[in-house]
């Protein structure tokens, strides 16, 4: 199981997807639309604007590990 964080200004949702595949694509989307949506306990559908996505599960360490430099 992999989980999908999108941040968002306040705080951070998040949600489940069976498979790496998915979930990665899941992030990409997002990002790339620049749009995260979702249906609230009211029904109604809600915009935000991502500021990142995160994937976390098993398996997604890189061969190829960066380091991050501020400028």
């Amino acid at each position: 199981m992999y989980k999908v964080k999108v941040y968002v200004e306040h705080g951070y949702f998040e949600y489940s997807v069976s498979q790496m595949s998915s979930a990665l694509e899941h992030a990409q989307v997002i990002m790339a639309s620049g749009v995260y949506r979702r249906s609230n306990a009211s029904g109604d559908v809600e915009f935000y604007k991502p500021a990142k996505v995160k994937v976390c599960g098993e398996g997604l360490a890189s061969e190829y590990p960066d380091e991050f430099k501020r400028t």
